[in-house]
């Protein structure tokens, strides 16, 4: 589950770092014209470069390839195209900026956007944003709003990942249950019934390994959901150490310690060992990004089957999903700012675009209202995921995202909390919060 944001790390820490750096790396296609040139003389192409995060399913790649080569075909432009690893994107970036060489489009996460942003080095893209919705129709609001900043959005969503509940229909039948949980409380309850240690079965495949961004992520969607917080209110005043967030904290160690719902080396896990438990039959339910379905389905005909999605529970403050948004945006040293505008709006016409979010599903979510409610995301397996989306909120919730969120995730101070909690037994809820509550004001207050 969001797997590449655990490689993610703030960016004024690795702009010191590799400042100077040439760029390099990824798979490029296209013509080999420098990055950002446009036309040396009346008798040349202009060209266009496109920083593409390379994606899971090859049809995919192939497809933004193709639609490139149609631009460029039609507006007499050379399309340069590198599909990268997202880990791979911070040193490239870092070194265009450095050398004032960035590329004309690029992808970027909400994260990067609102890091960008903060360095002033993005183009402000809201007139672009206003366009593509009168071309195609409505963006989804939450995708919107993680990409605004002043009531201005620095960056055009693309697409976007969802994170839901896989659950063994088989297992939840033969426990009595008709239907997943609709609440944290029943998912406990239900955790709890389908938990039979003498099988080797855990109801609830959670863990918390250091690195585990998964954990991570999963926490925030449960202490949101019970009202409480990791961040601020207004980007300064931290607001974590409230009776719901102890509350959502102790209910997640109850999971663990009272109800030994969860597997014993859970609490090492990696980000691969929640996929890796319901794979071999270890844990009845557990949280993932689209990608786990495909690889069931493909790999594992006979669990695919078995598997039922659906949205991540509710707790007393609703249903709440750590959103990822993925997105197009233009440097302000951009060498053709308006070739580039033309480039996202091309990019992101529906006709096209609907076909090219299909080839990804459900992995690959849509940023259109109207798309949602195609046949495809009608689907038992696929429905949860894009009904996820109204649900989103983003690091720095309930306030904007900040770097400073960003750089609250990446040091994991919620996994090392959990891990000292559910390895002490008088380290308690109350005590925990209040720890954490310290750690996150000390890197507010840098």
């Amino acid at each position: 589950m969001n797997t590449w944001w655990a490689r993610s790390t703030t960016f004024a820490l690795i702009l010191t770092l590799l400042a100077g750096c040439s760029s390099g790396g990824g798979a490029s296609t296209g013509s080999s014209e420098t990055p950002g040139n446009s036309s040396s003389s009346s008798g040349e192409k202009k060209s266009l470069t496109f920083w593409m995060k390379k994606q899971m399913f090859d049809a995919q790649n192939k497809m933004i390839e193709e639609r490139a080569k149609q631009f460029g075909e039609e507006n007499q432009v050379n399309v340069n195209i590198e599909f990268i690893a997202y880990e791979d994107f911070y040193p490239k970036w870092s070194a265009a900026i450095e050398s004032s060489t960035p590329p004309d489009v690029s992808f970027f996460g909400y994260q990067e956007v609102g890091q960008f942003y903060g360095r002033d080095v993005l183009e402000d893209v809201s007139d672009l944003v206003a366009k593509v919705e009168q071309s195609n129709g409505e963006i989804q609001s939450s995708l919107k709003q993680a990409i605004s900043f002043e009531g201005k959005q620095y960056a055009v969503p693309f697409w976007t990942e969802s994170t839901a509940l896989y659950y063994r229909k088989d297992l939840l039948q033969a426990a009595g249950y008709s239907e997943p949980p609709k609440t944290w409380d029943e998912f406990r309850e239900m955790a709890a019934k389908l938990t039979d240690t003498s099988k080797g079965i855990y109801g609830a495949g959670m863990g918390y390994g250091k690195g585990n961004s998964d954990a991570e992520w999963l926490t925030r969607a449960i202490i949101w959901s019970f009202g409480g917080s990791l961040d601020t209110k207004d980007g300064s005043t931290v607001i974590v150490n409230t009776p719901e967030t102890v509350k959502a904290v102790q209910f997640i160690r109850d999971i663990f310690k009272q109800d030994g719902s969860t597997p014993p080396s859970s609490i090492g896990w990696d980000d691969s060992g929640n996929n890796k438990s319901y794979l071999s039959g270890q844990s009845a339910m557990i949280f993932n990004v689209g990608s786990l379905i495909g690889t069931l389905k493909n790999d594992n005909p006979e669990l695919y089957e078995k598997t039922g999605i659906a949205m991540l529970p509710a707790g007393p403050a609703g249903t709440f999903i750590p959103g990822i948004s993925n997105n197009l945006g233009i440097f302000k040293a951009s060498a053709n700012k308006e070739l580039a505008r033309e480039f996202i709006a091309y990019m992101t016409n529906i006709d096209w675009y609907g076909e090219w979010v299909l080839n990804g599903a459900p992995l690959t979510g849509p940023i259109y209202t109207k798309l949602a409610d195609e046949a495809v995301w009608k689907e038992e397996k696929n429905k949860g995921f894009v009904d996820s989306i109204q649900n989103f909120a983003f690091l720095g919730f309930p306030g904007a995202y900040n770097p400073k969120a960003g750089e609250v995730y990446n040091l994991r101070y919620v996994n090392d909390m959990f891990q000292k909690m559910l390895l002490e037994d008088s380290y308690t809820p109350e005590t925990a919060v209040k720890d954490l509550q310290a750690s996150i004001e000390s890197v507010y207050s840098k």
